[in-house]
């Protein structure tokens, strides 16, 4: 590895240029425009327009965009803050985006019983070293003793990046090793496949709406 652990940060928003705190407009108008342009995945310009035309609010789409970093930003410390004890097992997978026209990548991971999202990775790549960030996060709250399992596809930068994660661990008595099961193409040709594709499908599920949110 080309790497140290130090090196393995999970991505995180920019700090926002405002302060929520500070703003000029209510926090009625604040849910409105999250509402709309994240819960609803409006465009900005579309958000602006919505909330002059019926609630007669003159908020620029730039406000708009404003807010929406400001909050993404909020939102991402509070997760990390509160994200609490995670399950046993936590199934994972990556799936593209585009960020400012240029192809880059979310690795996400999720609880398989209280479906808590507790990942969310962006790289440029689908490499080693951002498969490690998003999996030692989702993993950061379980127990000591909490034997952890993972759930991926094929990729073969999951298997390599729990050999380094269990490399750490084993320095550590009271933590168990990362046991990592894979579930591989679209039908199941192979027990391992078949044992744990209902878990892989809680990820595929996740990735749809998101990639429905952030088009």
């Amino acid at each position: 590895y080309h790497f140290q652990f130090h090196d393995i940060l999970h991505s995180s928003p920019q700090k926002p240029k405002i302060d929520l705190s500070k703003i000029h407009n209510s926090d009625n108008t604040l849910g409105l425009i999250l509402t709309f342009y994240v819960s609803f995945a409006i465009t900005a310009r579309k958000t602006a327009s919505i909330l002059k035309s019926v609630f007669n609010l003159p908020v620029s789409y730039q406000t708009v965009l404003n807010y929406a970093e400001a909050a993404a930003f909020s939102c991402h410390r509070f997760n990390l803050i509160h994200k609490g004890p995670i399950d046993t097992i936590s199934v994972g997978d990556e799936t593209y985006i585009k960020i400012l026209g240029k192809h880059a990548y979310v690795f996400l991971f999720i609880s398989s019983s209280n479906h808590k999202i507790t990942a969310y990775h962006v790289a440029d790549n689908r490499g080693v070293q951002p498969a490690i960030a998003a999996m030692h996060e989702a993993i950061r709250t379980a127990s000591p003793e909490q034997e952890i399992t993972l759930v991926t596809d094929g990729n073969p930068s999951y298997p390599s990046g729990i050999h380094f994660l269990n490399s750490l661990r084993t320095r550590k008595d009271s933590h168990s090793t990362i046991q990592h099961y894979k579930v591989i193409g679209l039908q199941n040709l192979d027990k391992e496949s078949e044992e744990f594709r209902p878990f892989k499908q809680l990820i595929e599920r996740l990735n749809r709406t998101y990639k429905h949110h952030v088009k």
